[in-house]
């Protein structure tokens, strides 16, 4: 059986999750998963109660594996929302129409959030420019928040400004002829290339999106999409990048080329479940995509996704797509509103 004690102070296992993140310490992934699931259990009430639900308790648990996983809907339950009864300080809103309940992820503060992005990122250092909206502009986005994180200039290198284009500072960098990173949702690349000639990308540079079009009318390949993008930016596929990650967790997957699988940091642990059973399902096989983000600190660490994956034996896997059942998502919804 896994031990887990008493929960730990927060300050404590702040330094500890900290460690870990930056390989400064020797301590698993199973017994911070356990030490965190004792601290949420205690202090998140909402989880609490789910996880009793669950008959699941940090004195009865048997393996982290065994961790309750929230659904992402979970996150919209404004009455009970997901916290540990910090003070807020910063909160994160799912996309979604003005009729549509909004999931929203609640932080006292964001260190851990922004550590996982340096320490996850996997791309050269670049100047980098952003079809998306500013985090002044779009204050609730994690995408933006996590593009001002990333970002090596001033809002200018936001390319996306009170939903329109505006490239004029994008073109004046072009000139330089130095390599730069284009970030951005799959879908403002796809206006960007509708309403647009080429715009070839200078040698060394690399593109970065965030997907966001499953859910949607658009029926389009992976690599159609990347075959799109390369002719475009004049860039290899080995160039272009995939971001997958999502408003309720603090990490990021990514992925490289049309057919790269997708990896999480050694902080997070992607688990295949069969959508019925919800049992663990072996690499090969196709189910829903759960995430342990050991980033997640003041809400959930374990989440329950509607996308199907297939996990392979090294913990990488590959994304299959959203569950055709579910509510389109994402930041790419809300920038595919303001640009369409």
């Amino acid at each position: 059986m896994t031990e887990c004690g008493h929960p730990q102070p927060k300050i404590d296992l702040i330094r500890q999750l900290t460690s870990f993140i930056t390989k400064e310490t020797s301590e698993s992934f199973e017994s911070l998963a356990c030490d965190l699931f004792a601290y949420q259990y205690e202090h998140n009430f909402p989880y609490q109660a789910f996880s009793k639900l669950l008959n699941c308790s940090p004195n009865t648990l048997t393996h982290w594996r065994d961790i309750p996983a929230v659904p992402t809907n979970a996150f919209k339950l404004a009455d009970h929302p997901l916290t540990c009864g910090e003070p807020i300080n910063t909160t994160f809103l799912t996309s979604g129409t003005t009729t549509e309940i909004r999931g929203s992820h609640h932080f006292p503060d964001t260190t851990l959030y922004e550590l996982s992005i340096d320490q996850a990122w996997p791309l050269p250092s670049l100047p980098t420019f952003f079809l998306a909206p500013s985090a002044s502009e779009a204050p609730q986005s994690s995408l933006s928040h996590m593009f001002a994180h990333l970002n090596s200039g001033d809002d200018s290198n936001f390319l996306l400004r009170n939903s329109k284009f505006h490239l004029n500072d994008l073109f004046l960098y072009l000139a330089s002829d130095r390599p730069l990173c284009l970030m951005g949702t799959a879908l403002a690349f796809r206006h960007l290339m509708e309403i647009h000639n080429t715009i070839p990308l200078p040698p060394g540079s690399q593109l970065l999106e965030t997907g966001g079009y499953k859910g949607t009318s658009i029926t389009l390949s992976k690599p159609a999409f990347y075959k799109q993008l390369s002719s475009f930016f004049s860039i290899s596929p080995a160039q272009i990048h995939n971001e997958y990650g999502m408003t309720e967790l603090s990490s990021q997957a990514y992925a490289t080329g049309p057919e790269g699988p997708h990896r999480f940091p050694h902080w997070c642990r992607p688990l295949i479940i069969d959508p019925e059973s919800n049992q663990i399902l072996p690499p090969g096989e196709m189910g829903y995509l759960v995430i342990h983000d050991l980033a997640n600190l003041h809400s959930v660490a374990k989440i329950r996704t509607q996308d199907f994956a297939i996990g392979h034996p090294d913990g990488s896997f590959t994304l299959i797509g959203r569950d055709p059942g579910a509510l389109p998502r994402g930041c790419s919804r809300t920038i595919d509103h303001a640009l369409s």
